[in-house]
């Protein structure tokens, strides 16, 4: 990303070399992302405070916590997870100091991960009560033995990211309780490794019976399953199974666009169990429209890349590095990074100039 495609890059290289006049014009930019995320955690004059002290930790020593900045994502993103940070600090101090206020700040600042997280392992209409009593029973752990849990943190790493590890964890070991112990119809079982594999992922967690899906989703192996091989294994798996047995839902999985590559980065990596960050929910609240708009125009185009193209942007976009996509497609990586090049310029040329993408654009 250039000082050109994102002008507070230029502001914060200065910052960090002690310019004044652009720390100040810095602060300018980031006030809006500090206040908004201050208002999660407390109303009035204490959110008042909270924003003073937490523009005061970003802006400490020439804006030091953006050192790590990469340039590889909007200064903007960067900056949301520093304030995550920040104001994740903020609660758990808060929490040490008055138990009530500070469980009022946390469940205000987690409650949505708290939600998406659940939602991720109980999705469907029939899970509503079932998600009800996960996040009933999740607040009931964390305040266990005087929230001795959080009170865990040691201070070394990202508070925000050891308190979503905690409640990760938490909601695994309830839906573990609630969802019993399935067995492999009989069939299933006399299959291969593989086949099994794919047969849990779409029956049993209801994810689209598409390679490009699964790939992503199954154990990783040496070397990675193919796009062929996980085709192949559906349809074993189709063949195999008695007959009336229920039909798999179909839309669970997800691509994500080509941009939010950088965020996942920043967020900790394309992981099984990745959890939404701040930034998420504040370019969503920006430009859900125009990002529904800018897809169109990408599906629009995807027919006129070739099959190894369309390939890889789907292998690409469910978050799979350069050195997985190559076993999968048969090539050597570098190739894979010419390809990756190839498919950008593509769809540059093929919808670069589209009002709707140019609006997406302009709007994140």
């Amino acid at each position: 990303m250039t000082a050109a495609s994102d002008p507070d890059r230029a502001l914060l290289q200065s910052a960090l070399q002690g310019d004044t006049k652009a720390a100040d014009a810095l602060t300018r930019a980031l006030a809006d992302i500090v206040w908004t995320a201050c208002t999660r955690i407390a109303r009035g004059a204490d959110a008042e405070v909270a924003f003073r002290d937490t523009m005061a930790g970003l802006r400490a020593a020439n804006f030091a916590r953006l050192k790590g900045y990469d340039g590889r994502a909007r200064v903007r993103v960067y900056a949301a997870l520093v304030v995550r940070d920040l104001l994740s600090e903020r609660v758990m101090r808060l929490l040490a100091l008055d138990a009530d206020r500070g469980w009022r700040a946390f469940e205000a600042f987690f409650c949505d991960d708290m939600r998406r997280m659940i939602l991720r392992q109980l999705p469907g209409s029939d899970h509503d009560q079932d998600r009800e009593d996960a996040y009933q029973s999740v607040c009931e752990a964390l305040l266990k033995n005087d929230m001795q849990r959080l009170r865990a943190y040691s201070g070394r790493g990202s508070p925000s990211g050891f308190i979503l590890h905690v409640i990760e964890n938490l909601i695994i070991d309830h839906v573990r309780t609630i969802k019993p112990r399935r067995r492999l119809p009989a069939a299933i079982q006399r299959l291969a490794d593989l086949d099994q594999a794919v047969f849990r992922l779409v029956y049993w967690q209801r994810l689209a019976p598409e390679p490009s899906v699964l790939c992503g989703r199954l154990p990783r192996s040496e070397p990675p399953h193919a796009a062929i091989a996980v085709a192949a294994a559906i349809a074993r798996v189709r063949a195999a199974l008695p007959g009336g047995y229920h039909a798999e839902a179909r839309g669970q999985g997800r691509a994500i666009d080509l941009s939010a590559a950088d965020n996942a980065v920043l967020a900790g990596g394309a992981e099984d169990f990745a959890v939404p960050t701040p930034e998420d929910a504040l370019a969503a609240g920006q430009a859900d429209g125009a990002l529904e708009q800018a897809l169109a125009a990408l599906a629009r185009a995807l027919p006129r890349l070739d099959g190894t193209e369309r390939l890889y942007l789907e292998f690409a976009l469910s978050g799979r590095p350069a050195r997985e996509i190559a076993p999968l497609l048969g090539l050597p990586v570098e190739q894979v990074h010419k390809l990756a090049h190839k498919v950008k310029r593509r769809l540059r040329e093929e919808i670069g100039g589209d009002d709707a993408v140019e609006k997406w654009r302009l709007s994140v």
